[in-house]
Order: C-alpha cells, then structure tokens, then sequence
C-alpha cells in the first residue's frame, strides 16, 4: 500500500482525547488490516509527521513511555482555516435550509457556517457568490403566512428526539364537533420524529408505553415542552420510518381526463405518473390523458385546482365527487342572496 494510504489508515486508529493510543498499538491495527511490509520506526516516523503537519488534530502525550497518540477533543474534522469558495457554498446552502437538523449538530457547524459567510462576502461578484443569489429552492404552495412556532420548544424537542427522552408538554386539542380547542398538559410523550409535509412542520410521537398510535402533531400546537429523564418508550422498528408514518391513505386508481391542450402542467412537460400516457381526443383542443395515481386529498387539490380546464371521465367515484361539488358550487354562487359585508 502507499504512504498516503498508510497514513490515512493511521489516523483511522488514533482515538479522540481523552482516549490514547501507542505506537506500538498503532502498529499492530495497521498490520491486521494488511499493511505487513512495515516496521515500527516507520509508523513512529509517520506519526510525527502528521503531527508536525498539524491539520489532523494529532497530539502525542511524552508525559510517560510509551507515549500516547490522541486527536485533539478541540480538532474540527474539517479545517475551517482550509474552507475554499465551493465548501463555503455547501455550508451556506446548509445553513439555509437545516432548521431540522440536531440541535448540537447545528452548534458544531457553526464555525464552518461564520467561515462560509466570511469567505462568500470577501468577493461578492465571485462566480459562487452569483450562483447564491441565482439559485433558490423555492415551494409555491396556498397563499397563506405559516403559523408561528415556539422557537424554544421547537429547540426542546429536537434535543429529546436526538437523545431519546420523553418530554412533557401543552397540546392544543381540536374537536371535530366544531371550532373549540382547549390546551392540554400531557406527560410521558416519546417523540418519535420531526417532517416536514406540504409545507406543514410535524412533531410525530406516541403517549406512554402502552398506546401504540402514533400522532402527528403540527409544531404551532406544541407549547411549554419540558425533556424529561425518562428514556423514549417506544421506536420505529427495523422497515419504519417517519416519512412511511405521516404517508397519505393511498388508494390507486386508474385515472382518465379530459384535458384542455393549453393546461400549463401539460404544456410544460409534468407528468401525474411514469405511466401517463397523452392521445388526441374526439374534442378539437382537447387531449385524453390517463395516468395511475393515488386517490388523495392531494391529487383531488391539485384537479380542483385545474378548473374547467380538465373534465375526469373515469373512475366514476372520483367523477361523481366533481359532479357534486359542481352542483354544490352553482347552488352557492347562483344564490341571489347578496352577501351583506
């Protein structure tokens, strides 16, 4: 093997202070993981090298023999004196866009995110500093402001899903009777995870130890959020995931649409699905479009939405529930009751 590697495969045995290592320890890892054509002046040389190099933490305790290797608890993996303009770009763009990462993550990215906005303002007409300002992920969804989430239990509970702890917390209970909602305390809560749908900002747990449902909870009706020491009394099993638990009901069908030839999702090339399948229609203007899809509250949003520019044909449940809320709409705007401001 090369010097190079060999001296990465090193590093790989150096533990983080206040853990040490000796040459001698050192020597035999690099030996059982197939570097068999070294000897110990060689590793003991390597390892002052990297050390004198000084960008990998190295440090050497010749306080007693043998001396002990350790990376220093204060080294960063990635040397922030080091960052160019294209490492300085990705941790801007992090930044941006990591409010749901690890509470001690985002404290120990920090460094790295002030040396990102350093690097970035030191020549704003750079090539990066353009892509920054050109570049945006940018999601148009209802007209609406997002409600205001408690920044302190929003922080609160991001540090009980990393470390595994219930919390305590108020909760806003909604009634489907009506409007009324009241705040509840609730104690032995186990967070389960955070995601982020349709622009909503979810809080996924279980209550107790015996109550397998899991909720999801927008963050907005969290408040007062306590960690507790208590461990986290349930856990996602082996094939789950949060994503899988907050997944729309899916009911598949086989969808058929009349469709205007000017529709702007057809004229900018989007599909429903891969099996979406466009012929001409009997109707000048018109085209026949069918596609696989899933029956949601999201695909019925998102034909609402396209108006009298599609007409469904088929299946003939999704059909009849455009044909009533028709009716519904006609019998609301035809009233020639004048609505009193």
């Amino acid at each position: 093997m090369s010097a190079f590697q060999r001296k990465l495969d090193i590093l790989q045995f150096v533990p983080s202070a206040p853990r040490k290592v000796s040459s001698r320890q050192i020597f035999e890892n690099l030996r059982n993981c197939g570097h068999q054509h070294i000897d110990m002046r060689t590793i003991q040389r390597d390892s002052v090298n990297l050390e004198t190099i000084g960008l990998f933490g190295l440090e050497v305790d010749k306080r007693s023999k043998p001396y002990g290797w350790f990376i220093s608890a204060n080294f960063k993996k990635l040397n922030v004196s080091l960052m160019d303009g294209n490492t300085a770009l990705a941790f801007k763009v992090l930044q941006q866009s990591g409010a749901t990462l690890p509470n001690t993550t985002l404290h120990e990215l920090q460094p790295y995110f002030a040396k990102a906005s350093q690097i970035l303002n030191q020549d704003s007409n750079s090539l990066l500093t353009h892509w920054l300002k050109s570049v945006a992920d940018s999601q148009v969804s209802q007209p609406l402001l997002p409600p205001e989430i408690d920044a302190d239990s929003f922080d609160r509970l991001k540090s009980a899903i990393f470390f595994k702890k219930q919390i305590s917390a108020d909760i806003k209970r909604f009634f489907k009777s009506g409007n009324a909602t009241i705040w509840k305390h609730y104690d032995k809560v186990n967070p389960m995870g955070l995601v982020k749908q349709d622009g909503r900002q979810l809080f996924v747990c279980t209550f107790g130890s015996l109550h397998k449902r899991r909720y999801a909870l927008p963050l907005q009706s969290i408040r007062n959020v306590a960690i507790t020491d208590e461990d986290c009394q349930q856990a996602f099993g082996e094939s789950e995931h949060v994503k899988s638990l907050t997944a729309s009901n899916k009911t598949e069908i086989q969808l058929k649409l009349l469709v205007n030839n000017n529709a702007l999702f057809l004229l900018h090339g989007y599909k429903l699905s891969e099996d979406q399948v466009i012929s001409a229609a009997h109707i000048a203007g018109k085209s026949l479009l069918t596609a696989t899809v899933n029956d949601n509250n999201k695909l019925r949003a998102f034909l609402r939405g396209l108006g009298d520019n599609i007409e469904v044909i088929a299946p003939r449940e999704l059909r009849h529930y455009f044909l009533e809320l028709t009716k519904a709409l006609f019998i609301k705007y035809s009233s020639e009751q004048a609505v009193s401001e």
